[in-house]
């Protein structure tokens, strides 16, 4: 029954060390600490699975071989120890130092192999029997100071850092109680074939780490890492040396829809860019690094997706600002010239205008005067060439204010978005020598916009041939809005003709409307006034944009 519950109590201690050993190795930090308390672990493993056997051991060799594999943990437990307790302080041994240690304990095992020559680890080794040589001693003299040392360092260092009561006494058990068992072992006060020792000293090792505070241990640069990659608004993407993804975090898995395992050969193409735009429109700047061992070899490659979707259209509205900006000094020094144009020239205009109004009421006083009889309101071509010419000059200018009163207008609304019904009422506003009448069918919209311009200019064109060429007192315009079309018709009372001959006026219609994709007809006879259908397309306006 002793036997069984010692068998149970190893193999508690063994899976107990071997579990301390992975977690320490799998989610410990990466360091010499972590390492050199795993090892302490391991070796006492070692020191424990052959203890197991010995009960069913019957040759002595076979218990010499059992007591040699054994003795690889025993031997080195204490200088893994101190090593373990001076990297924990963050203390160093030094290569000398730490070749001494493990130097001695490697002297006596060497001299525990040749015991049969030397009989100087054991005196006596039968299956009945062992009895214990000076080297044995000096070597278990050897591990105790080791182990000692080492949680004497500890414990230093707790005091230095006035740590609290209760990690001391941990320490101090942690250093006792596998003490006080080896004695009863090696002194016999208990008779067992079980070394008690190791799973002691397991326990030593627990309470060690409890001592130490348990999350000292832990990879703490990973664990905050993981959590501060997990969080952060950029992708980040790790692979390994084979190309697998082993790291990705949410942003670049959402992004790239990709998993942790997944080969980064398919993304290869991608992130080879240096920016990515994605199908909901998100645009991805790429940066890439890798890793390399010291022959030049890949090892791991790092690439980082930071969304700069948000900065382009940053940069989108800048532009529109800008050239809104633009937009606003070009239409001011428009307005600045065209007010420029409208004091000046419209002035010297008028007064011409003014002049001539009055030579040709003198003329006709002195005509008057002369032959005592009044001046036909409109004179022939018999009368004087002077009067004549007069006329002539006094329609000119006439003529003359009107078109610059247009080009002026248009100047002034050249960089607004004017629709076509403003336009078509502004222009017929501005004329006074005959009647004007506006009608407008369906509903002006910003589907119209584009085709303000050329609307606007085509009915200037017909409002200065009325009143230039074909002497109307009235116009009659329509203005039909269509889903597909746009259709204006200008109908004068002007004099007609019955051969029309196309000249600037009309040919500029015509081109204008050709400009984008309408058409244009011109109707007319002989006493019937002049009729202008304009037909422009809807959809196509948008493709002529730089239409003249």
């Amino acid at each position: 029954m002793a036997n069984l519950l010692l068998h149970i109590i190893y193999l508690c201690t063994i899976g107990m060390s071997l579990y301390t050993a992975c977690w320490l190795l799998l989610k410990g930090d990466r360091n010499g600490t972590t390492v050199s308390l795993a090892a302490c672990q391991i070796l006492i493993i070692i020191w424990c699975i052959p203890q197991m056997f010995l009960w069913t051991v019957t040759q002595v060799e076979i218990k010499y071989l059992t007591y040699g594999i054994s003795y690889v943990g025993i031997s080195f437990i204490g200088p893994a120890w101190l090593e373990f307790s001076f990297r924990y302080c963050a203390k160093q041994i030094g290569w000398p130092g730490r070749a001494l240690l493990f130097g001695i304990s490697a002297l006596n095992y060497a001299m525990f192999l040749c015991n049969d020559s030397l009989h100087l680890f054991y005196r006596e080794f039968t299956m009945e029997q062992v009895v214990y040589g000076p080297v044995f001693y000096f070597h278990m003299l050897y591990t105790y100071l080791c182990v000692i040392s080492g949680i004497a360092v500890v414990m230093s260092e707790f005091v230095r850092k006035r740590v609290t009561a209760l990690p001391l006494v941990l320490i101090s058990l942690s250093a006792a109680i596998p003490l006080a068992f080896n004695l009863l072992y090696l002194s016999r006060a208990v008779e067992s074939n079980f070394d008690l020792t190791p799973p002691v000293f397991s326990l030593s090792s627990l309470l060690m780490l409890l001592a130490v505070f348990r999350y000292d241990f832990l990879d703490i640069n990973a664990m905050a890492f993981g959590q501060i990659f997990a969080s952060i608004s950029e992708g980040v993407i790790i692979y390994n040396r084979r190309g697998r993804i082993t790291y990705c975090n949410q942003a670049a898995a959402r992004w790239m829809r990709i998993a942790e395992g997944d080969f980064f050969e398919t993304l290869k193409q991608q992130v080879a860019q240096p920016e990515l735009s994605l199908e909901d429109g998100t645009r991805l700047r790429v940066r890439q690094y890798i890793n390399q061992d010291r022959n030049g070899h890949r090892t791991a490659g790092t690439v980082i997706l930071t969304d700069v979707t948000e900065y382009y259209e940053l940069l989108r509205k800048n532009g529109e600002l800008e050239q809104f900006r633009m937009n606003l000094a070009v239409e001011q020094e428009r307005n600045r010239i065209a007010q420029e144009v409208h004091d000046t020239t419209g002035h010297t205009l008028t007064m011409i205008q003014s002049l001539l109004r009055l030579m040709r009421a003198e003329t006709e006083a002195a005509r008057e005067k002369m032959d005592e009889k009044p001046l036909p309101e409109n004179p022939q071509p018999s009368e004087s060439p002077m009067y004549q010419y007069l006329a002539q000059a006094q329609d000119l200018a006439a003529g003359g204010i009107r078109e610059l009163r247009c080009a002026i207008n248009e100047m002034r609304r050249g960089g607004s978005a004017m629709t076509v019904t403003q336009g078509i009422r502004q222009l017929a506003a501005g004329v006074h020598e005959m009647e004007m009448e506006v009608e407008i069918q369906g509903e002006d919209s910003e589907d119209y916009t584009s085709l303000a311009p050329v609307v606007y200019a085509c009915f200037r064109e017909a409002i200065t041939n009325a009143l230039k060429y074909a002497g109307a007192s009235r116009m009659d315009v329509i203005v039909k809005f269509d889903p597909a079309r746009l259709s204006l018709y200008i109908f004068d009372n002007g004099q007609g003709c019955a051969d029309i001959q196309e000249n600037n006026g009309l040919r500029g219609i015509r081109e204008r409307a050709l400009a984008f994709g309408g058409t244009v007809r011109v109707m007319s006879a002989e006493g019937e006034g002049f009729q202008i259908v304009l037909e422009l397309p809807v959809h196509d306006s948008c493709n002529s944009s730089d239409a003249p």
